[in-house]
């Protein structure tokens, strides 16, 4: 064997192919040492897994960049395999390498967290430390030109400082440049960002539509969610807005499962913009998912439209009633979700129908059955053999010998798909018309071999590009709120659009991982500690409670010192935090065992003191220092990441939506709020008689009407009725 720089590197990769964890089911096991907080596992898991990579900017960056490099950034790499290998060893299972980059807060040039600003926790303190997440797009061997020369953005090999066509020395500012736009590459299949304190985010899945080459979303997503509780992650934050086939995914799976796609991980209602809720949210599944479809075909009495070809057509094809929209699109979806068999290969599968009738036998007496089934043959005989005739057709002309039960005539066209008559001479065919979404029957002599018309004779299925086509088609006509068809009753419809709406608002979505039952190690206890400041100004914000992990012996002078270590690591602006005195509890000795006093689990507050805590103002919440009004006429007083704009008279914030512009519309250069508008116009007061009261508000106000902007009372009154 030649042995090439000293490394026998075949059999090398081989052992350590053989060591790697299964990326589909890592943990396998509950992982040892693993209850404490988050920061301790995070070390932990990096040191017991992971090799520190060197001083280089990120993810396999160039070794040139070394001295250059971010040293406030330390990135750690795992390796994961994906699957088993073959028995044979003739196929080696893909590996796929986890980076865990370390960002020091405080040295670095992206103070504040806008994730946390937008999702609630805009009042929590900087912390120390940010934890980034990352597994890269797949990229080969000979990818060598990793990024842009700064000046003519001719690309670079990832190991050249200078470059070659106009000479450009890159510089220590370049390299922190191209190392921010490596964290913040789109294109990453995973990229999730905890923070020291546990609070963290996902904020990118890219599974194979997204350019991942082995892992699904779900496969990316089930592994964060396992590494989340195995690291003890406190809360993960998700804004939903993904998108399929060019259509709100979070809209679209909502219809189909009643709840978004990261719900089925336990992500639930976070933060809404526009000021939505929790309980609007839940309002307005339920009544978008629940509209009957009969009403989308009140609007064109007499007419047929696009809509309601493509609803009845699915409705056919279904082998269960279609009544709500949620049965709808849950059907279209299920279509689109066939994966590997030959019905979605080729376009053809075996009709489910014949399933159907036999489970509503009972409904209807066969004498009507064999009446309505008798006038559709006779049809189908007057009209010949050289034509295909639409169910439509049908289904209106035997429309009184069925006494006017749609369903009735729905469930007997189903039955007559590849029926024999005629003592076998003659064959009912059927065929779906993917032009015009119908299907059609038309009667065919039976040449030769009538045992090829079997029950379970294929049936032309839409091919995923006409399912898409008509899922857009779909989308467009009842979920989108500003393109839905009109229907009867006009409360209804309505109603239909302000839960499109607010389901379509409701993006950020949350996980909490501190309310599932955590290993419990018996020779431990687990304190939940919080923290206030003996001289506390009244403004002040509390950061979250942080959990403390003792042993069985531990007394209040352990805890104390604990507490003190804990908000010091979490957050830069307590650094010098020092825990004095243990409250609810009285005058008890610094030698009491906290056993005694919370038992195995429990909670207690400390009070302590931070000098030189005006130093770090910056520092003492994720919001930053400015201190901006938001004041919007749909109730919101914070930032809910939704545009806005400010008024130049008074300075308070407002939807841009709210107060009549439109998403695609830009902003004005110039605004003035209607409060501050009306304020212009008062009359001055008289003299000797009081100023009589204007009430402010969109109807008083010069802009145009909010768009999607209600009372909250309204809407849940009208939902629940």
């Amino acid at each position: 064997m030649v042995v090439m720089n000293g490394r026998p590197m075949k059999r090398a990769k081989k052992r350590v192919q053989a060591d790697l964890h299964d990326f589909l089911r890592y943990p396998e096991s509950p992982e040892e040492g693993m209850s404490g907080t988050f920061r301790s596992n995070v070390r932990l898991f990096v040191s017991r897994y992971g090799r520190l990579l060197p001083a280089s900017p990120i993810l396999s960056g160039p070794d040139a960049f070394a001295d250059l490099g971010s040293t406030h950034l330390q990135t750690w790499r795992i390796s994961f395999r994906i699957g088993e290998d073959d028995p044979d060893e003739s196929v080696k299972a893909a590996t796929v390498e986890l980076e865990v980059v370390e960002e020091d807060v405080a040295r670095s040039r992206s103070t504040y967290c806008d994730q946390c600003r937008v999702v609630g926790w805009s009042n929590h303190p900087v912390c120390r430390r940010r934890y980034h997440f990352i597994i890269r797009k797949h990229r080969d061997d000979t990818d060598g030109y990793d990024h842009p020369c700064p000046s003519c953005r001719s690309m670079l090999h990832n190991s050249d400082l200078r470059c070659l066509v106009c000479s450009y020395e890159m510089s220590t500012d370049d390299v922190q440049n191209w190392v921010y736009l490596q964290l913040e590459d789109s294109t990453h299949v995973l990229h999730g960002v905890v923070h020291s304190n546990g609070f963290g985010h996902l904020l990118r899945v890219n599974g194979r539509e997204g350019g991942s080459k082995f892992l699904s979303g779900f496969d990316i997503m089930s592994f964060w969610d396992r590494l989340c509780t195995v690291l003890h992650v406190r809360k993960a934050s998700v804004m939903d807005v993904s998108k399929k086939f060019g259509m709100d995914y979070k809209l679209l799976y909502c219809m189909s499962k009643g709840h978004p796609w990261y719900g089925n991980w336990g992500y639930q209602f976070g933060a809404g913009s526009f000021m939505v809720t929790a309980e609007f949210h839940r309002a307005a599944v339920h009544t978008l998912a629940n509209i009957p479809l009969d009403l989308l075909f009140s609007a064109n009495r007499g007419t047929r439209m696009p809509l309601q070809d493509t609803i009845d057509f699915y409705r056919f094809i279904s082998d269960h009633p279609l009544l709500v929209v949620r049965d709808l699109f849950s059907f279209l979806l299920s279509l689109l979700n066939k994966k590997g068999d030959s019905a979605h290969k080729t376009g053809k599968y075996v009709l489910p129908i014949m399933e159907f009738p036999t489970k509503l036998l009972c409904m209807w007496p066969w004498e009507d059955i064999e009446r309505a089934e008798k006038a559709i043959i006779c049809v189908l005989r007057a009209i010949g053999e050289s034509r295909w005739v639409s169910w439509h057709l049908l289904r209106g002309t035997a429309f009184h010998a069925a006494s006017g039960l749609i369903d009735l005539l729905n469930h007997c066209l189903k039955g007559l798909i590849w029926k024999l008559i005629d003592g076998g001479s003659m064959v009912i065919n059927s065929r779906c018309n993917l032009e015009t979404n119908t299907v059609e029957f038309r009667l065919e002599k039976v040449h030769e071999n009538p045992g090829k018309y079997a029950l379970s004779e294929v049936f032309s299925q839409p091919t995923r590009d006409h399912v898409i086509r008509d899922l857009k088609l779909l989308y467009d006509s009842i979920l989108n709120p500003e393109t839905m068809q009109p229907f009867k009753p006009e409360a209804t419809y309505a109603l239909a659009q302000k839960s499109a709406a607010i389901l379509i608002d409701c993006k950020q979505f949350i996980k909490d991982y501190e309310s599932m039952e955590s290993p419990k190690d018996p020779l431990t206890i687990q304190i939940s500690c919080e923290m206030e400041l003996a001289d506390q100004p009244n403004d002040f914000i509390a950061p979250p409670h942080e959990l403390l992990v003792l042993p069985l012996t531990a007394t209040v002078a352990d805890l104390k010192t604990e507490a003190t270590k804990a908000f010091q690591e979490a957050y830069i602006a307590y650094e010098r935090f020092q825990v004095e005195q243990l409250l609810d509890f009285g005058k008890i000795s610094d030698d009491t065992q906290m056993q005694l006093l919370v038992g195995m689990k429990g909670m207690v507050r400390v009070k302590g003191r931070c000098e030189g805590l005006d130093d770090f103002q910056m520092f003492l919440m994720e919001r930053g220092v400015e201190n901006w009004i938001v004041d919007c006429y749909c109730g919101a007083k914070d930032d809910d990441g939704e545009r806005m704009l400010t008024c130049d008279t008074c300075g308070v914030w407002r939807h841009t939506r709210c107060v009549g512009i439109r998403d695609s519309e830009e902003v004005p250069p110039k605004f003035v709020c209607a409060k501050c508008v009306i304020a212009a116009r008062r009359p001055p007061p008289k003299r000797g008689r009081p100023c009589k009261r204007i009430k402010s508000g969109m109807g008083l106000s010069c802009n145009p009407v909010p768009i999607f902007c209600w009372s909250s009372t309204e809407f849940l009154a009208e939902a629940a009725v």
